[in-house]
């Protein structure tokens, strides 16, 4: 075997009947995943083909499990290849064309394809995911024989029908040998058989719901979307809040199936996701409907991905990994609330945005890439705008009107000496929300219970020992977490600096304003809703059905509480600390304070009801604050876009981020500042310092993370995908010692 850095898929290249030599992708604990060369046997020569899962020597280790992922005559020098033992399914995992599409991504955002390969096809299914899970069930067969005790039993096995048998012994109270007793009666039939394992079964209902006419302006939606049905385009539906957006998306969807397409619907987040899927699930049915996400179990994954394979899945639903799943024939994708930048993947590579690969994939299927959200990113709403792809709803369902805002000053609360996390005002609206029997949020989008951990002796703050920033004191664990690294360790007592115990929690995250809320209103039912409290599987869907059953009377929680809550009882939302996202030192940051503040009013008043919304803040006069307060998108965007023309940053530039780390400091910035000066010289020589600038290099904001030192070059792109290829090809040449480390991000979206 022979390793190889990159394959090709070329016509020559993708028949095995013509080549010697297959390129294998194999995963190796220690040596990762990587691609060898395997002589192919004259046996198999007509048989093999891109995809296939294959068994190899491997080493030491014996025979392995990997995929065929190419074809070759040749291989280097002094070389000799070993034969590929056997192919384990002549039924290939992917096709040709779906690894046409995974290059395309590995050579957009300059990693392997490797990288793409071990994140879009779970390497685990090489390991005996693939393995079928069966299930003893037990059918009812006749009464002939039978005891008394054994007929009640029976009675109850011919009303449920074929059941799992670990079921039937739960719900009749019998026991395994009585019911072995009645197959050797011929009473019963025991059976073992496959199951597929559909994490979405627990959505299952009797009928599905209906469709609700579509009111007007959904109605004039909908009827250019559908003109567009059939041929490739990008359409962004910007409509505010409670606009009925989603309604519209189904009614695309149950056209896009009669005309014998299948649909990808993306969601940000796995509990949104989740959400989405339950709400497809009830109107179009479990059958028709599969998730995908990164917490499904590998079998689970195995299962939804045979069942696209077999075409039996039309709505594919997930978060920005289910962009790889293998589904054909695709006549819609949609990218719910597209403004997220939880659809970039910052680590490890590859550092795709779903949403740039969705717009790849819309191309290649011929068809329409549907974006929706109530705060577009502001590079969708340009390029949309520019290019008559805009479709606006400014009405909320049904005429409802927009939640009111009101700012809250924190300073005026100081001078009137109240120091605590709720104004006055605020607590008073919880107050007569409770009264009223109606539901509210409370929006503190930091984690934790304090953000950090100070020595009120000597004034050191108690830092994570692998990154430059303080842990956050969680209070359930009563331990202090690096939300960077994971490091954790127990709430020290004494500082560690100067032995004093003068330790104080300093800072307020979610917990602590869940503990200040319990006092507040101690007779009300009040639950967190962030990535701390989500131990269980599916408990963020427990959660917000308890909410929408009105089970819960306040839900506390980060950014996830912004995202897709439909409550009607929803009448009040407060936000803490509403200055909270415009203060950090990302271009960005305005953009994203503003989405946030926007969605999360948009959580009040969704019924017949109206809604209202406090945000506190040190800033009342911020103009990102205040056009959140008039829920004003097209104010903010007009200020917002003008900045970014003046400082070329995207849409008016493309952002490439390179980021050298080392453990040793220096080392890593001296090979920042080499490679800074060669790209500068190479931009000069060839007069384009206008279209391609070079910022840097600096310091990250977090100059240390995981024990790395990382200094950054931030360069703008004028040149579109010339100058893409132009500075991508100079980093690919460039080569460093093994103790530092070169990070390459395409369209970051951030630089911190």
């Amino acid at each position: 075997m022979t390793p190889n850095k990159n394959f090709d898929t070329t016509k020559e290249q993708q028949e095995g009947m013509f080549n010697k030599y297959a390129l294998v992708l194999t995963s190796v604990k220690g040596i990762g995943v990587k691609t060898f060369s395997y002589l192919i046997p004259d046996e198999m020569k007509t048989l093999i083909k891109i995809g296939q899962p294959v068994l190899v020597p491997f080493g030491r280790m014996g025979l392995i499990n990997a995929f065929v992922t190419g074809f070759t005559n040749y291989l280097p020098e002094g070389i000799r290849a070993k034969k590929i033992s056997k192919i384990l399914d002549t039924t290939p995992i992917f096709d040709i064309d779906y690894l046409k599409f995974l290059e395309w991504t590995a050579d957009y955002y300059f990693c392997s394809i490797q990288n793409v390969i071990e994140c879009a096809v779970p390497m685990k299914f090489l390991n005996g995911a693939q393995k079928e899970l069966t299930e003893k069930l037990i059918e009812f067969k006749t009464f002939d024989n039978a005891s008394k005790r054994q007929i009640e039993i029976l009675e109850k096995l011919k009303e449920a029908g074929k059941t799992r048998l670990i079921d039937f012994e739960k719900s009749a109270k019998t026991t395994r040998a009585t019911l072995n007793k009645l197959e050797a009666l011929g009473c019963v039939e025991i059976t073992q058989e496959q199951v597929f394992r559909n994490p979405i079964e627990i959505f299952k209902q009797q009928n599905l719901e209906p469709f609700p006419p579509l009111l007007d302006e959904q109605k004039t939606v909908y009827e250019e979307i559908e003109k567009r049905l059939g041929s490739h385009s990008s359409i962004l539906l910007h409509g505010v809040t409670s606009s009925g957006k989603t309604e519209v998306y189904f009614k695309a969807i149950q056209k896009v199936l009669e005309q014998g397409k299948n649909v990808l619907f993306l969601a940000p987040e796995i509990a949104l996701a989740s959400v989405l899927t339950q709400r497809l699930a009830r109107r179009f049915g479990t059958d028709k409907t599969a998730i995908w996400h990164s917490s499904i179990s590998d079998g689970e994954k195995f299962d939804v991905w045979q069942k696209i394979k077999n075409n039996e899945i039309r709505i594919l639903a997930g978060a920005r990994s289910a962009v790889f799943a293998p589904l054909k024939n695709i006549g819609l994708i949609i990218i719910d609330e597209e403004h997220e930048s939880a659809y970039k993947q910052t680590m490890p590579a590859p550092r795709y945005d779903a949403r740039k690969v969705a717009q790849k994939l819309a191309e290649l299927n011929n068809c329409p890439l549907l974006s929706g959200s109530a705060t577009p990113d502001i590079n969708t709403y340009y390029y949309a705008k520019n290019s008559g792809s805009l479709l606006e709803m400014k009405k909320r369902y049904n005429d409802y009107p927009m939640a009111k805002v009101r700012v809250v000053d924190m300073r005026e609360e100081h001078h009137r000496a109240n120091h605590g996390v709720f104004s006055r005002s605020l607590v008073s609206a919880i107050e007569k929300n409770l009264r009223d029997k109606k539901q509210t949020i409370i929006l503190m989008n930091r984690r934790g219970f304090s953000t950090y951990t100070q020595c009120l002796a000597c004034g050191e703050v108690i830092q994570c020992p692998k990154c430059a920033i303080p842990l956050i004191f969680h209070s359930q664990t009563q331990t202090l977490k690096c939300h960077y690294c994971e490091h954790e360790e127990p709430l020290v007592t004494q500082c560690p600096k100067c032995g004093s115990d003068a330790l104080q929690n300093c800072g307020t995250g979610v917990q602590k304003v869940e503990l200040i809320a319990q006092k507040l209103f101690p007779d009300c039912n009040i639950v967190r809703l962030d990535s701390d409290s989500l131990a269980r599987k599916n408990e963020h869907i427990r959660i917000l059905e308890d909410f929408r059953n009105g089970k819960i009377d306040i839900l506390i929680g980060t950014q996830m509480l912004a995202k897709g809550l439909d409550n009607p009882n929803v009448t009040l939302v407060g936000v803490i600390n509403a200055d909270n996202g415009f203060n950090l030192p990302d271009f960005r940051s305005c953009e994203r304070g503003f989405q946030l503040l926007t969605q999360v009013a948009g959580r009040a008043g969704r019924g017949d009801n109206p809604g209202e919304v406090y945000f506190q803040t040190y800033n009342p006069d911020f103009f990102g604050l205040e056009t959140a307060k008039q829920q004003d998108y097209k104010s903010f965007y007009n200020t917002e876009i003008e900045a970014r023309e003046d400082f070329d940053y995207p849409p008016f530039s493309q952002i490439i981020r390179v980021i050298l780390s080392s453990k040793n400091q220096f080392r890593a910035e001296r090979s920042a500042q080499e490679i800074a000066m060669r790209l500068n010289d190479i931009v000069d020589k060839r007069q384009l310092t206008e279209p391609v600038a070079v910022l840097g290099p600096n310091p990250c904001v977090i100059e240390r993370l995981q024990e790395y030192y990382r200094f950054q070059i931030l360069i703008k792109n004028k040149l579109g995908e010339k100058g893409r290829r132009f500075i991508l090809s100079f980093l690919a040449q460039i080569k460093l010692p093994d103790d530092i480390k070169l990070t390459v991000d395409v369209d970051p979206i951030d630089i911190l």
